[in-house]
């Protein structure tokens, strides 16, 4: 398993937690730190939206875990953008 550090944007921030630590347990993932970092302004409107509240946590997961976490991030509604990058 590698270690990943995963951001993700979200208009409101209830819910996604337990939302993404569900999902990272059904690929046989890790939780590490888990970071709030705040409701800040966006450089551009992203869904009409100009503010977006900033997660981020590190995950250990498997390598084939992090195609299917990345997939089903992008079709969720409630998340605005995420980012997944592998730590060394």
């Amino acid at each position: 398993m590698n270690k990943y550090d995963l951001t993700v944007l979200v208009k409101k921030a209830e819910g996604v937690e337990a939302k993404i630590e569900k999902l990272v347990k059904a690929l046989e993932g890790k939780l590490g730190k888990f970071t709030e970092m705040g409701k800040k302004q966006l450089a551009y409107p992203i869904a009409k939206t100009r503010e977006a509240i900033f997660l981020n946590w590190v995950v250990e997961i498997p390598e084939a875990g992090v195609v299917q976490l990345t997939k089903k991030l992008t079709i969720d509604k409630e998340i605005l953008r995420h980012l997944c990058l592998r730590v060394r």
